[in-house]
C-alpha cells in the first residue's frame, strides 16, 4: 500500500509518495519534455476564440508560466493564491468575466497537480495527508483558521480528494529531518515558506519514532509549534518597496479637476508589492483612475510605466525579477537589480546591507515568534539538540543568523528547502496508517 503527501504552498507545490516501509520520495511531475520535483502554485487564464463562440481557457504550474509568457500580456496571471485561504474579505473575484471563489482557484492548481503525480504513480490513495500551516497568511484568529482549513478541504474535494488529514508543514518537516537519524534530538524545526514562517519544537529519533507508530500521531512528541505571516513574500516586497515602485509614480502628484496637487494614491502600490493582490490590479475601474492621474501628474513617464505593468500582465516578470536578487543576495554582498518593461528599464544596485535593513521588521517579527514558543515551553536554547532549517528563506543570511545567534552555527542543519513538507507529509500518512 502507497501512503501520499500533498504539499499545497504559496509559491510551490509537490507530492511524496511512501511505501510500507522505507524513506518517502518525491513523485516527479512530468510537463512535456521536462520533469520537475516542484509545481508552481500559479494560474493564468485567458480568453479563445473558436466556432463555438468564447470560451476560458486555463492553465496551471509550469504550464501556466509557459501560456503567460506566449500571452503578449493577455490574459491574467494569479500567484499566491494560498495567502487568500484566511481572508474574510475575498469571497470571490471576477476573472476575465468569470467570477471565481476561492475554493475553485485553488482546486484548479490541485487539480493539475493530482493529474501529473497520478500520470506517474498511477491512482492516488483515497486518503492524503495534507500540509497546513501553523498560522495562515491574515489569519486573525481561531474562526479564520478553521474558514482557511474548510476552504482548503473544499478545494481537495472539488479537485478529486474527498478525505484528507491536516498535518503541520513544521512537523512534516521533522518527519524528514528524522528519516535519516539513528540518535534521538530534541529539535526546532523552522518551515519558511512563500506566505508564512512555522515553528515546532518536538522531540525527534528512533525512541520517538517508536513512540508515533504506536500512536498513530507525534502529539505526545510535540512541546510547542509557532508561525507567523511572515515568510518569503514578504521579503520580496521589501525589494519591489524600496527598488521598484519609486520608479512607477509613488510619492510624486497629479492635478485634480479643481487645480490642487495631490499625492499619488499608495493603495497600488501597496496591491504591487503584494503577490497574491498584483494580478487583481487589473481592473476597469483601476486603469481609469490611473489614465485620469497620468493627463495631469507631474511625472507622466512613471505613471506610464506603471499603467504599463498593469495592463501588460507584468507580475511574473517582476516577480522573477526580484526572486533573483534575492537569491544573489544570500550568496554576494551585492547584485544589480534589472526589471525590463516595453518602453522603460528599472536598474538599480542592491546592497545586501541594505536589504537586511529593509526586512529587519520582518526578521524581529520571525524572532519574536521563536522567543516566545521558547518561552511558552520553558525549553533554553542551549538545551535544543539541533535546529532544522528549510524552505527558500532559510538560505538568508540575516535569518541564518537569527538562529545561530540563539542556538549556535554548531546546531544548524538544512536540507530539502523546497520538498522536506512533502516527503514528511508522505511518512506522516504512513505513521496516521498505523
Amino acid at each position: 500500500m502507497s501512503y501520499v503527501g500533498i504539499d499545497f504552498g504559496t509559491t510551490n507545490s509537490a507530492v511524496a509518495i511512501a511505501e510500507a516501509s522505507g524513506p518517502s520520495r518525491l513523485v516527479p511531475l512530468t510537463v512535456g519534455t521536462q520533469v520537475f520535483e516542484t509545481f508552481r502554485s500559479v494560474l493564468f487564464f485567458e480568453k479563445q476564440e473558436d466556432r463555438l463562440g468564447t470560451t476560458l481557457a486555463h492553465w496551471a504550474g509550469p504550464e501556466a508560466i509557459e501560456a503567460y509568457l506566449d500571452s503578449e500580456g493577455e490574459g491574467r496571471f494569479v500567484q499566491s493564491v494560498k495567502s487568500y485561504l484566511a481572508s474574510k474579505d475575498f469571497t470571490g473575484t471576477n476573472i476575465l468575466g468569470k467570477q471565481f471563489g476561492i475554493e475553485p482557484l485553488v482546486s484548479l492548481i490541485l487539480k493539475d497537480l493530482k493529474a501529473k503525480a497520478e500520470t506517474s504513480a498511477g491512482p492516488l490513495p483515497q486518503t492524503i495527508v495534507v500540509g497546513r500551516p501553523a498560522h495562515f497568511v491574515g489569519d486573525s484568529g481561531d474562526d479564520a483558521e478553521a474558514m482557511a482549513l474548510d476552504r482548503l478541504r473544499e478545494a481537495f474535494r472539488l479537485a478529486g480528494v474527498h478525505e484528507i488529514r491536516f498535518e503541520l508543514e513544521p512537523v512534516a518537516a521533522a518527519y524528514h529531518y528524522e528519516s535519516g537519524l539513528e540518535r534521538d534530538e530534541l529539535v526546532l524545526i523552522a518551515d519558511f515558506g512563500g506566505g508564512t514562517s512555522d515553528f515546532c519544537l518536538l522531540r525527534v529519533g528512533p525512541k520517538a519514532r517508536a513512540s508515533a507508530q504506536a500512536d498513530g500521531d507525534r502529539a505526545g512528541d510535540i512541546l510547542g509549534v509557532g508561525g507567523v505571516g511572515i515568510a518569503g513574500d514578504s521579503f520580496d516586497s521589501r525589494i519591489v518597496e524600496h527598488c521598484v515602485t519609486p520608479h512607477l509614480g509613488r510619492g510624486t502628484q497629479y492635478r485634480s479637476m479643481d487645480g490642487q496637487m495631490l499625492p499619488m494614491p499608495v493603495w497600488p502600490f501597496e496591491y504591487m508589492r503584494r503577490w497574491h493582490l498584483l494580478s487583481f490590479l487589473n481592473t476597469t475601474q483601476t486603469r481609469r483612475m490611473l489614465t485620469e492621474i497620468l493627463r495631469t501628474s507631474e511625472n507622466p513617464t512613471q505613471i506610464q510605466a506603471l499603467i504599463t505593468v498593469i495592463e501588460e500582465g507584468l507580475g511574473f516578470h517582476l516577480h522573477r525579477a526580484v526572486e533573483h536578487a534575492k537569491v544573489v543576495l544570500s550568496g554576494q554582498p551585492e547584485t544589480k537589480f534589472r526589471f525590463t518593461l516595453p518602453g522603460a528599464s528599472i536598474e538599480t544596485t542592491i546592497q545586501r546591507s541594505d536589504f537586511e535593513d529593509w526586512v529587519k521588521p520582518e526578521t524581529l517579527a520571525i524572532a519574536g515568534c521563536v522567543d516566545d514558543l521558547m518561552e511558552r515551553t520553558g525549553v533554553s536554547f542551549a538545551d535544543v539538540d539541533r535546529v532544522f532549517l528549510t524552505g527558500g528563506s532559510s538560505f538568508i543570511p540575516i535569518i541564518r543568523r537569527l538562529f545561530s545567534d540563539r542556538f549556535g552555527e554548531d546546531k544548524l542543519r538544512t536540507g530539502g528547502e523546497l520538498t522536506s513538507v512533502a516527503s514528511g507529509l508522505a511518512l506522516a500518512a504512513r505513521t496516521a496508517s498505523r
